[in-house]
């Protein structure tokens, strides 16, 4: 369901950006382009005998979150009134929009949703994921709350592990990441 609403928000929200863009006089200040995202936690666990542990080695981002990290290519905010507008090529969404406390809040789903922070000259849109693969199966990735990062006793929670104890195999990997996107 959250997917159909969110399907239909893009939709209609590109006919806004067609529309604004349009109907605009040219004055792009209270719009903001996708400079860079970047990795602000990436914690990656991997199953022992004994259960899950912190490993130190350097692992692959893109294989487990390219889709992910690659969502605000050539994404642009734009504030009008009492609206944000989120446009990308091919899909868009626009929303009422508050800040409190340099935090931005969207209202989605009847509930006002924390989005990110920063002004409308200057947003960053930070979001926490986690992925993980049972047993050298398939990865997984789901995505966490929205204001606050997930730790790792709550990502494993939502997974078939349970706990780091529960990863008793190699192949078990449970990754751990926060990712700020800039918008200026």
């Amino acid at each position: 369901m959250y997917k159909v609403n969110l399907l239909r928000n893009i939709l209609l929200s590109g006919l806004f950006l067609i529309f604004f863009n349009a109907c605009g006089n040219g004055d792009d200040t209270n719009s903001l382009r996708y400079t860079n995202s970047k990795y602000i936690k990436f914690e990656v666990y991997a199953g022992s005998e004994t259960g899950g542990t912190l490993i130190n080695k350097k692992v692959d981002s893109v294989k487990y979150f390219n889709a992910v990290m690659e969502s605000f290519t050539d994404a642009m905010i734009s504030f009008d009134a009492d609206r944000i507008l989120v446009g990308q090529t091919s899909i868009s969404e626009s929303s009422p929009y508050k800040f409190e406390n340099e935090s931005l809040y969207i209202y989605n789903d009847k509930v006002w949703q924390y989005f990110g922070y920063g002004n409308t000259g200057n947003v960053t849109i930070r979001q926490h994921y986690t992925a993980y693969k049972q047993n050298g199966g398939a990865i997984q990735r789901f995505r966490g709350p929205s204001k606050e990062a997930y730790t790792m006793e709550e990502a494993v929670t939502n997974t078939p592990f349970g706990t780091l104890s529960g990863m008793i195999y190699k192949a078990d990997t449970l990754i751990v990441c926060t990712r700020d996107s800039y918008f200026r």
